[in-house]
């Protein structure tokens, strides 16, 4: 009997040892969902949204079960307007409208300079679709089928430099001329006096140490972009020009469906 019973207490040993604890999976598992749940909750935080961050509450509450969730209350959730702009995801159109706004008051500040230094009938302002285009005439800057900068007009370029400082756009700098041929030894066409009135117009701009001479470019477009009519004097006169387009960094989207 004694035997018997012996054997017995070694097979049930055995089978118990041949069986593993797996009880402890269960509270394993217990903390991982809380963990999945804690980064979701924070990732939903980051976003700053708060419809979607009650979407997610309710969510977690229905998964939890029992009606109490994890986030007892969303007080310190800031409201959000729907028609608010969200920072993460900004609005063309409010982007465009902030960028004419200041535009609009960099064409104010030169419209002021200008007319102080008696140049407002030789300089144009004007917004366009591009950008901000500043339009001077050739009688503020050279001398008749001359590329060099006349001593009174530097310190025009500099206070438009001044003013530039202030901007990240990029700055578009072309060179125009009447229809009348010119054939130099320093200029064999209006194209090379165009282009090389717009290059030193540039050159002298970016001695300004401040500006950044990867956001300006040049082109010279001959006689072939008039603004007026060649067939008078005044018009050739007007057509003989320097133009300085600020180019918009945003522009205006389009309209929306409904």
């Amino acid at each position: 009997m004694k035997s018997k019973a012996m054997k017995k207490n070694k097979g049930m040993k055995k089978k118990h040892e041949e069986h593993i604890d797996e009880t402890w999976l269960i509270p394993y598992a217990d903390m991982l969902t809380l963990l999945l749940a804690l980064f979701i909750v924070l990732f939903a935080m980051s976003q700053v949204d708060s419809s979607k961050f009650r979407e997610l509450k309710r969510a977690l509450e229905s998964a939890f079960s029992g009606g109490v969730g994890i986030i007892s209350s969303d007080s310190n959730i800031p409201e959000q307007d729907d028609n608010s702009p969200n920072p993460l995801d900004p609005d063309p159109l409010n982007e465009f409208l902030l960028e004419d706004e200041r535009l609009q008051q960099y064409k104010k500040m030169l419209d002021e300079y200008f007319q102080e230094q008696g140049l407002e009938k030789s300089v144009t302002n004007s917004i366009t679709e591009k950008g901000l285009q500043v339009s001077i005439q050739e009688m503020a800057l050279f001398d008749s089928g001359k590329a060099i900068l006349h001593p009174e007009a530097l310190d025009v370029i500099t206070n438009i430099s001044v003013i530039l400082g202030d901007m990240d756009n990029y700055v578009e700098i072309s060179g125009h001329t009447d229809n009348l041929p010119i054939s130099t030894s320093e200029f064999p066409s209006n194209w090379e006096l165009s282009v090389a009135r717009s290059l030193n117009v540039m050159k002298y701009m970016l001695t300004n140490q401040k500006l950044n001479p990867a956001r300006f470019s040049v082109v010279g477009y001959g006689e072939y972009r008039p603004i007026r009519s060649n067939e008078t004097e005044e018009g050739r006169a007007a057509n003989r020009r320097v133009e300085l387009l600020i180019l918009r960094m945003f522009m205006k989207p389009p309209p929306t469906d409904g």
